[in-house]
């Protein structure tokens, strides 16, 4: 009686594994255990150690050190050979008879079974909810959850790493620079190496990689993720995560500035910037984030605030020039203003016969060159015409096509 018992429960988990497999092929979802060797080469650890006997919860083992092909991630059988093993189990349980712990390992928040792959499947088979198991944990730098597979904790170990050689585990602990494609951490390094170089550029100094990556945090990406944040993109895509979006959008506000430097119009720099964009990301989703954007007002003015920011700062004009007032209204124009500001630096040089320092170029620019041409501007009406624009605008527009005639700006 025992024993067709056994043998009938047996049957049933084995056919209820073969439907959970059609329904995993129907929905895509994943249904099979985790293999623990190639998990475990997979991540950096720092060491293991035994921590004794332990009642464990049975839905959290997910994975086999060698039989993860032989049962499914809810541990029913999906073959035959060993059924006799897993009878034997199970009439052992009818006769109360007790078996000995299993063996485990333990990795972030999971368990791999190491010994009693088949009192696993029997105790979950009878809804049992812990096992009594000798475990052995293995250290992470991470969170590994019963709801991952293989190619999350790839991608956990790919952002480990990214953590790990910026240091921002330990600078920004908290931070959350989750990417839904593991490659593109190296994209979020060019960034952190590009404000590296700026910042060391301004600062005339060699800035650390690890000073430069919690610079880039506090500086660029966090106050960029909040705007995100703001205007609601978390919400229309919630699928992707503030660092996919920070890419998205800090790649398109260069791309924009590109642009605008090369053109006068809004709308071609904007439709010049959405077509860059959408010859990089051949995604769907990633598609709507660009259309999007391309309507995103909000992104422009960004764009001007750190722009006439960091013009401010370099120039030190409301130091030098505390009335001075050069505002642009169109993202990628202080770039030219600091060019002209060379050119004149250049001139200056040359007929005082001297060098010329940064901040007497800027003063001597602004003194000669754009005041006497905001003045013209104002006289003229210019600005009548165009309500939207500045007068810095109507000033490089003008300095622009000056040049573009052949004169010499002195």
């Amino acid at each position: 009686m025992i024993d067709s018992l056994a043998h009938d429960d047996f049957e049933r988990a084995f056919y209820r594994s073969l439907w959970r497999k059609l329904i995993a092929r129907l929905t895509g979802r994943n249904n099979e255990l985790m293999p623990f060797d190639e998990v475990r080469h997979a991540l950096p650890y720092s060491g293991q150690r035994d921590i004794g006997l332990q009642s464990v919860p049975i839905e959290k083992i997910v994975g086999s050190v060698g039989r993860y092909r032989d049962f499914d991630r809810a541990f029913l059988p999906t073959q035959r050979q060993t059924t006799e093993r897993w009878v034997n189990i199970r009439r052992a349980h009818y006769n109360d008879v007790s078996l000995p712990p299993v063996e485990l390992y333990k990795i972030g928040e999971v368990y791999f079974v190491k010994d009693g792959n088949h009192r696993v499947s029997v105790a979950r088979d009878r809804n049992q909810v812990d096992i009594d198991a000798y475990v052995t944990e293995i250290d992470i730098p991470f969170r590994l959850t019963a709801d991952m597979d293989i190619d999350t904790v790839q991608s956990e170990k790919a952002y480990a790493r990214f953590r790990q050689d910026t240091r921002l585990g330990e600078l920004q602990p908290e931070a959350d620079l989750h990417l839904s494609d593991p490659a593109e951490y190296e994209r979020l390094r060019e960034h952190i190496d590009a404000h590296r170089y700026y910042l060391g550029t301004e600062r005339q100094a060699d800035v650390s990689p690890s000073e430069a990556a919690e610079s880039w945090y506090g500086s660029v990406y966090r106050p960029l993720v909040e705007a995100i944040e703001a205007q609601g993109l978390r919400k229309q895509f919630p699928s992707l995560t503030p660092a996919d979006l920070y890419l998205r959008v800090s790649e398109y506000q260069w791309l924009l500035r590109e642009a605008a430097q090369e053109t006068e119009a809004e709308e071609q720099a904007r439709d010049e910037a959405t077509e860059r964009m959408a010859d990089i990301y051949q995604q769907r989703l990633v598609r709507r984030v660009i259309r999007t954007l391309r309507h995103a007002t909000w992104i422009d003015t960004m764009i001007r605030d750190k722009e006439h920011a960091a013009f401010m700062e370099k120039t030190r004009l409301h130091e030098l020039r505390p009335d001075a007032h050069v505002l642009a209204s169109l993202p990628g124009k202080y770039e030219k203003i600091l060019h002209h500001i060379d050119v004149h630096r250049y001139y200056l040089g040359l007929e005082y016969q001297r060098d010329v320092s940064w901040p007497e170029a800027v003063a001597s620019w602004y003194d000669k060159v754009y005041l006497p041409t905001v003045q013209s501007i104002r006289e003229e009406g210019v600005l009548a015409d165009f309500p939207d624009r500045t007068e810095t605008d109507a000033y490089i527009w003008l300095v622009e096509h000056r040049e573009a005639l052949g004169e010499k700006e002195s």
